[in-house]
C-alpha cells in the first residue's frame, strides 16, 4: 500500500497581518472566491481568527500573522485544485504586506485493512528497534514522531502519527498519517517583486507534493512512487487550524 494524499494546504505568513481581514466579503469581492460558493457550515470571524469553509472541500482559515488555504485532493465533486491560485491572487490583493514565508503541507495516510494493529506495527517493529520499553504499563505503548529535514529550497517538517479511522462499513481502520511541512522563506523587496516571490513558492505545489510522496513512499514504506487509489481509503480528520504549521 502507498500513500494517499488527502489534503493540501498552502499557508502564507506575514508581519502584523489581521486575521479579521479575512470574512467573506473580502474573499468575494476581491475575487478570491467566486460568489456562488456555498459554505458548509455558518463562517466564523473574531479578532483572534477566522474559519471559511465551503461545501466543495476548499477551507480557508487564518491566525495572527497567516492565512492558510486548505483543499481535500480533487474529486469528482471537486475535479480541479483550485487553492495555489486563490493564495496567488491573495499575495496580489495585498500587495504592500510584509511576507514572510509560504508553507506547503500535504497530508495523507496509510491505512491497513486486513490487521487492526498494522500502524502500531508498523510505527513499533518497521521504525523503531525493539526493545523493553516498548513493554509498560496497562496497554501499549502510542508514538507520534516529528522529524526534520533541510533540503535545497526549504525546511520539510514531517510528523507521523497512528490513527483509528472509520471504514465505509463502519469498521475501525488502522491507519499511520503523514503530514508534511515544506517552508519557504520569501525574498525580495517590499511590493511587486516579493509578491512575486510569493506566487513563486506557492507554484512550488506540485513538486513540492512529489517529493513527499517520494519520501514517504520510497523511504518508509518502500514501495515505488506511484499514485494510490483513493476510492476505498477513510477520510483522517481534516488538520487543526490551531496547530497551523509554517
Amino acid at each position: 500500500m502507498s500513500l494517499s494524499i488527502q489534503e493540501i494546504s498552502i499557508i502564507i505568513a506575514a508581519k502584523d497581518l489581521s486575521p479579521s481581514l479575512l470574512n467573506p466579503d473580502f474573499l468575494k469581492y476581491s475575487d478570491i472566491v467566486p460568489s456562488d460558493w456555498q459554505y458548509d457550515q455558518d463562517p466564523v470571524v473574531t479578532n483572534n481568527g477566522a474559519r471559511i469553509s465551503y461545501n466543495n472541500g476548499i477551507r480557508i482559515t487564518s491566525q495572527p500573522n497567516r492565512v492558510a488555504f486548505a483543499q481535500i485532493v480533487p474529486s469528482q465533486d471537486q475535479p480541479q485544485f483550485l487553492i495555489h491560485s486563490m493564495a496567488a491572487k491573495f499575495a496580489e490583493t495585498l500587495p504592500n504586506a510584509a511576507y514572510l514565508a509560504v508553507g506547503i503541507n500535504p497530508r495523507g495516510l496509510v491505512p491497513f485493512f486486513d490487521n487492526e494493529r498494522g500502524a502500531h506495527e508498523f510505527l513499533f517493529q518497521k521504525l523503531f528497534a525493539m526493545g523493553s520499553w516498548q513493554e509498560f504499563g496497562q496497554a501499549p505503548a502510542q508514538a507520534a514522531i516529528q522529524l526534520s529535514y533541510v533540503l535545497e529550497q526549504g525546511q520539510l517538517n514531517l510528523a507521523i502519527n497512528e490513527a483509528k479511522l472509520k471504514g465505509q462499513e463502519g469498521q475501525s481502520v488502522s491507519a499511520v498519517v503523514f503530514s508534511g511541512n515544506f517552508n519557504y522563506p520569501v525574498r525580495g523587496e517590499a511590493g511587486i517583486k516579493r509578491v512575486q516571490n510569493v506566487k513563486e513558492r506557492i507554484q512550488l505545489w506540485q513538486s513540492t507534493v512529489g517529493t513527499f510522496q517520494q519520501l514517504v513512499n520510497e523511504r518508509f514504506l518502500g514501495v515505488a512512487n506511484e499514485p494510490s487509489s483513493t476510492s476505498d481509503i477513510p477520510m483522517a480528520p481534516p488538520s487543526i487550524e490551531s496547530e497551523m504549521v509554517l
